[in-house]
């Protein structure tokens, strides 16, 4: 009687092995790119402030769906312009 194949090997119908492409990655490409990318961005300061719930719920509620220059209405862009609006007056 012929012994039975036993193995998570053989159980799981795994797919054979293939030999995975390796590219050569152009390290200066990548360092151009990289410094586009990051010189373009404003710099930024962190500000973290904690809101009763009642203001943040009531402000999310009314930013759900809003767009600005087709781009979705974050809480980040609307304070910004809260901001913004009051340091013009």
């Amino acid at each position: 009687m012929a012994k039975e194949k036993l193995g998570l090997k053989n159980t799981l119908g795994l797919s054979p092995k293939f030999n995975v492409k390796k590219t050569e990655i152009d390290v200066e490409k990548t360092e151009k790119a990289v410094k586009e990318i990051h010189s373009t961005r404003e710099e930024y300061h962190r500000l973290t402030i904690d809101l009763p719930i009642d203001i943040y719920e009531k402000m999310a509620h009314k930013l759900v769906g809003k767009k600005l220059s087709g781009k979705k209405l974050t809480h980040r862009m609307y304070i910004t312009m809260l901001i913004e609006a009051d340091m013009n007056k």
